[in-house]
């Protein structure tokens, strides 16, 4: 940490970036490459000098013509990065139109395989392909999940696609997180979405995956993105890529009692382009949970025994509006505003059993709790792009993000004789009211310009992210002699809590041969404070950090590759973690936040390697982490016998992964993905021996899809996870999912059943530990489902007649 005066270090961030945009090469933004061959279909033959027309998809009238050699061979050089349409046509053959190739920066060199023309004279209109992608790609720093190639994608929310992403679970909060990374950021098109996360659940539950296109697991981000945050799950959402009028409608119900409906349109014109969705969710989760409790001190040993059952309700909305607008052909201009609501209803029942030193019960407390929560968040969206080929682009963006949350907790707990003979007369009743509002802006400004030089793209840019959040907390307690609540003093408290980040980052791309570079580094300067009610307030000098980052990758006969890589992050405390204020919920099991906590930081490493054929591909990947104060939930036991659970700098902490992913399309019907996670995490602490340990997580799943006909398909998905944390572990559990898919009417309906867990419920054995006390954990999830969806997709595009095939 460097020690700078505040005006200096925005100074020197500011002029950090100002270099980057003082280089000046001579300027070519064409980097991407198309390759292939064309053959008859019937006899394999070489079809020599096939005409070859592509054009971007982003504007069609600027179709450009090629040809095929003598041996039937294209490759098509100096392609601008992006999505694009090629059509094969020679006299005699049927044409074929292949759609949706991307070229990107992580792969601008695509083998299309052989091209096969067919000759039959009766069938010469044109043939359309889509080009048809794996449902897992690997890439040199991301994983890509193809939302629209899993059949479990029609009629779910957004929570339920994740589970079967590779490296991803899913809690029973709906929260997501990447296997192997201690703080995971959950982004939408880019840009963060989990400000607050206390409510990234409940958005990720109402998201429909009508609007998903696809879901990227970034385990080494780059200088571009926000240091916070060891690795991102990007939802980017659909965009409406075709021309024309497109659009699906979905529903699902399910035997839980769960269903929802969601709906999808889009429009693409040269010169415009919009897409919307909505969506309704429906929800319903049942649990049944004891623990078993030693608390062990140093003249006495007692025990707690505790039983609980609960059920929640939840009803959400979704939409979302975006927008683009080509105001010529270098000037564009995008707009998106999303909203969502959630509201629930929670009740639950629980026994808690006190035994002495010779497991006699003593007292049995029983609670009945009850409440409702309502939460809104929406966010705005705007970006300004000049996209000049040879001067490169420039994007200036703001995102304003809010989100508010009430939450009513009504509580009566009775004290009990270990008979179950009333212990008091009149049981304790109580009232919580919670409410949490915050507000987040971010402006950015990005560059980036491709030079013929070594393939060389630079990036870089600016940002100032503000974040406000304030949570209050008004409990009452009923008061008998007034027959009245009454404020209790001691539980009621307001927590503000506020932090502004200015950043800059520069990040440099190039190639020397087969040989591939990132280098980068971002800067930047925090500043925070905090006020509560009935305390002094907190102000911490703003400070300056800085988060390199490096990466190398080699190609082998495009076949192999191999890459290493290094990146610094942080893990900054949020305001749900600050936050002092004290949930009671249960008397015996207090939790608050911890206002004195610091930030985290993170080494981490990375050596990937990839061999890959036409239709498989194989993609191992060791990684390091080494982080400092570790941010985790501390529990601990007072000498009463009640829990007290809170946030800490608990220790230093050290992970080897090894992931391993793999694909493989046996033929055009049958496809393959599977992956694993092994991680083995080392916990030390010089403060208190007692939290050094060591474990093991472990996450793997399984795909299988097999199209029977070409309008019905099998899915199968089976995932296994175990977690260890600083104070435990979470035992290995198993989720399965089974679909099958029929689409009628030229494909236009589809009818999808889904199996969830159909042979097993979600069991979770805990074992928790601290330096006095032993605590095991047992819950029974009851996720056995099973659903019915349906979709109905249409398209309106001007063109003449075509015959729709897939591959």
């Amino acid at each position: 940490m460097i020690n700078l005066s505040f005006p200096t270090k925005i100074l020197f961030v500011f002029l950090f970036t100002f270099c980057a945009f003082t280089l000046q090469v001579k300027a070519q933004s064409a980097v991407g490459t198309l390759q292939g061959k064309t053959l008859d279909l019937k006899n394999k033959e070489i079809i020599p000098f096939v005409n070859v027309v592509i054009y971007r998809d982003a504007d069609s009238l600027s179709a450009k013509s090629f040809q095929s050699n003598a041996d039937g061979v294209f490759d098509i050089k100096n392609l601008l990065l992006g999505s694009y349409t090629v059509k094969f046509s020679f006299i005699g053959y049927q044409a074929k139109t292949i759609t949706k190739i991307v070229l990107d920066e992580n792969k601008p060199i695509l083998n299309l395989g052989t091209i096969e023309l067919d000759a039959d004279s009766k069938m010469l209109n044109e043939v359309v392909i889509e080009y048809r992608k794996p449902v897992v790609e690997m890439q040199d720093d991301k994983i890509v999940y193809n939302v629209d190639q899993t059949i479990f994608a029609e009629g779910s929310v957004a929570s339920d696609i994740l589970k079967n992403v590779p490296m991803v679970s899913v809690d029973l909060d709906g929260k997501a997180t990447i296997a192997g990374k201690r703080n995971t950021r959950i982004f939408i098109d880019g840009k963060p979405s989990d400000y607050n996360a206390a409510s990234i659940g409940d958005l990720l539950s109402i998201l429909p995956s009508d609007a998903l296109e696809t879901i990227e697991v970034i385990t080494d981000p780059s200088s571009k993105f926000d240091a916070d945050g060891d690795g991102i799950i990007n939802i980017v959402l659909k965009k409406g890529r075709k021309v024309g009028l497109t659009g699906n409608l979905s529903s699902r119900v399910g035997t839980q009692g769960n269903h929802n409906t969601g709906a999808f349109l889009s429009k693409k014109t040269p010169k415009y382009s919009f897409s919307s969705n909505v969506g309704y969710n429906h929800a319903t989760r049942f649990s049944d949970a004891n623990s078993n409790r030693s608390n062990l001190f140093t003249d006495t040993t007692f025990y707690n025994n505790q039983s609980n059952n609960s059920d929640r309700i939840s009803d959400g909305f979704s939409g979302r509006f975006g927008a683009t607008y080509q105001l010529d052909s270098v000037q564009s201009f995008k707009f998106s505003a999303r909203g969502g609501f959630n509201k629930g209803i929670s009740t639950s029942l629980s026994d808690n059993l006190y035994l002495d030193e010779q497991k006699i019960g003593q007292t049995l407390r029983f609670q009945n709790n009850s409440s409702g929560n309502r939460n809104f968040d929406y966010a705005i969206d705007a970006t300004y792009n000049i996209n000049a080929k040879k001067r490169g682009q420039f994007d200036l963006g703001i995102v304003y993000l809010k989100n508010s949350s009430n939450n009513n907790r009504d509580y009566a707990r009775y004290l009990l004789n270990a008979d179950g003979s009333p212990r008091t007369t009149n049981p304790t009743l109580q009232l919580n009211d919670n409410n949490d509002l915050g507000h987040n802006i971010d402006l950015n400004a990005d560059y980036d310009k491709s030079f013929a030089f070594l393939n060389t793209k630079l990036e870089a840019g600016l940002k100032t992210s503000i974040n406000f959040s304030d949570n209050s907390q008004a409990v009452q307690n009923f008061d008998y002699a007034i027959n009245d609540y009454v404020y209790n003093p001691n539980l009621t408290n307001s927590f503000l809590f506020q932090q502004n980040i200015y950043s800059a980052y520069v990040s440099l791309r190039f190639k020397i041969q087969k040989w591939s570079f990132r280098l980068g580094n971002r800067a930047e300067v925090t500043n925070v404070n905090f006020i509560q009610e009935n305390s002094p307030n907190v102000e911490i000098a703003p400070y300056t950090n800085f988060f390199p980052s490096f990466g190398v990758n080699r190609v082998f006969n495009s076949k192999y590759s191999i890459g290493i890589s290094y990146s610094n992050r942080v893990a900054r405390p949020r305001a749900l973690s600050l936050n002092p204020l004290i949930d009671d919920s249960d008397p015996q099991n207090l939790k608050f936040g911890n206002p004195n906590l610091i930030p985290s930081f993170t080494h981490q490493y990375e050596l990937n390697f990839s061999v890959f054929g036409k239709d498989w591909s194989v993609s191992p990947r060791l990684s390091y982490a080494d982080s400092k104060k570790i941010i985790e939930r501390l529990k601990t036991v007072s000498t009463d016998g009640n829990t007290i659970t809170t946030y800490q700098n608990l220790a230093n902490s050290t992970s080897l992964n090894l992931n391993v992913f793999s694909n493989y399309r046996m033929d055009k019907r049958k496809t393959f993905n599977a992956g694993f996670t092994l991680s083995q995490i080392n916990y030390t602490s010089a403060a208190n021996a007692a939290y050094n340990r060591k474990g093991m997580n472990i996450r793997s799943n399984l795909g299988i899809s097999y199209a029977l006909k070409n309008t019905s398909a099998f899915e199968v998905n089976v995932n296994y996870i175990k977690n260890t944390a600083a104070q435990g572990v979470t035992q290995g559990s198993v989720e399965t999912q089974f679909g099958f898919r029929r689409n009628f009417y030229k494909n236009k309906i589809g009818v999808r059943f889904t199996a969830i867990d159909p042979f097993t419920q979600r069991n979770l054995t805990t074992v928790t530990e601290g330096p006095n006390f032993y605590q095991e954990s047992f819950s029974i999830q009851r996720t056995r489902n099973f659903l019915l969806a349906l979709s109905y997709r249409f398209t309106k595009i001007e063109k003449g007649p075509i015959i729709k095939k897939k591959v």
